[in-house]
């Protein structure tokens, strides 16, 4: 349901201290995403599962702080407080300078779309992303959250982080995953593993694009290049 946190992964605490109204907050600025820029009160009330009131005597304190503004026809966005917030947190992952020129590559090399994406919680965060050279192409964004259970990149993030998978077998076998009209009916993606320093999973990286590109005869040279430059990438993180 949107609004809510995803879940945490296996291994973090399921202890920690919990201030409820906090949660509710949080909950408001998680229900907004790609599609959803500005909602009014009662769909945010709905989206976040919370009565108008108290979204309401939320959103005072969250605009305040400037994590939310409200526009004169009444509906909500978020406010300039989440920008320096998503620069902190990309820094906290220093290999922007390695992994944006391989997507570059991959991109101009396949003709597609491609990302990098990591795993939080239960889902899945589009870290970084160069569109395709067509003008045909899929369509996401950076700071993008999807579900960890759909798309290519989703499931090599399952199979790689212990998370379980129905193909996986299968999965680790080819060495990536295919998805065919899973989180659009008209688009299909290919990934493969990345993995750090210490061989751990460090996100998976994929191309997307529409499924007509993306047939029988095309997959395996999509999932070369893919693969080929995790590899590539994989290379470079545990060099560095």
């Amino acid at each position: 349901m949107a609004g809510r946190p995803p879940k945490r992964c296996k291994g973090e605490g399921s202890e920690l201290p919990r201030v409820e109204a906090v949660e509710r907050a949080l909950a408001l600025l998680a229900c907004f995403g790609e599609g959803r820029t500005h909602l009014a009160l009662k769909e945010l009330a709905e989206a976040a599962g919370q009565y108008p009131s108290t979204v309401l005597r939320l959103s005072g304190s969250l605009e305040r702080f400037g994590y939310l503004r409200r526009e004169a026809d009444g509906r909500f966005r978020l406010g300039p407080a989440v920008l320096p917030l998503a620069r902190v947190y990309r820094l906290g992952f220093p290999l922007e300078g390695i992994i944006r020129p391989a997507l570059q590559d991959l991109s101009r090399e396949s003709g597609e779309t491609a990302a990098f994406y990591i795993r939080e919680g239960e889902a899945r965060l589009c870290l970084y992303r160069v569109n395709g050279p067509r003008p045909l192409r899929s369509h996401l964004e950076e700071g993008s959250l999807l579900p960890l259970v759909i798309g290519a990149s989703g499931h090599v993030l399952s199979v790689w982080s212990g998370a379980g998978h129905p193909r996986e077998a299968e999965i680790r076998a080819a060495g990536h995953a295919v998805s065919r009209g899973e989180r659009d009916p008209d688009s299909a993606a290919v990934a493969a593993p990345v993995f750090g320093a210490d061989g751990a999973l460090l996100g998976a990286l994929g191309l997307s694009g529409p499924i007509t590109r993306f047939g029988a005869g095309e997959v395996p040279r999509l999932a070369g290049l893919v693969q080929a430059m995790a590899a590539r990438l994989s290379a470079a993180v545990q060099a560095g």
